[in-house]
């Protein structure tokens, strides 16, 4: 998203919070690029900024097939 969105003073702006401002004004400045931000939304869903940095597993709020991540995972690496 960064690389896409090319602004880095709004990038270095960031002190919190730094995915969620990202897809807000990748939204803003890509609003037609439906299949990317759905994408991003998945990984957003599945990925939350909070997780400990010391975990030893991943471990998602809601259940999900090993299938649904790599499948997220292809999507990804896909948008490349």
């Amino acid at each position: 998203m960064i690389a896409r969105i090319a602004e880095s003073s709004f990038v270095g702006s960031i002190s919190e919070n730094q995915t969620q401002k990202l897809l807000r004004r990748f939204k803003e400045k890509f609003p037609a690029e439906t299949a990317v931000i759905s994408v991003i939304d998945r990984v957003v869903l599945m990925t939350p900024e909070n997780i400990h940095l010391n975990s030893f597993m991943y471990e998602p709020l809601v259940d999900m097939s090993d299938d649904h991540l790599r499948k997220l995972y292809s999507d990804v690496a896909a948008l490349k």
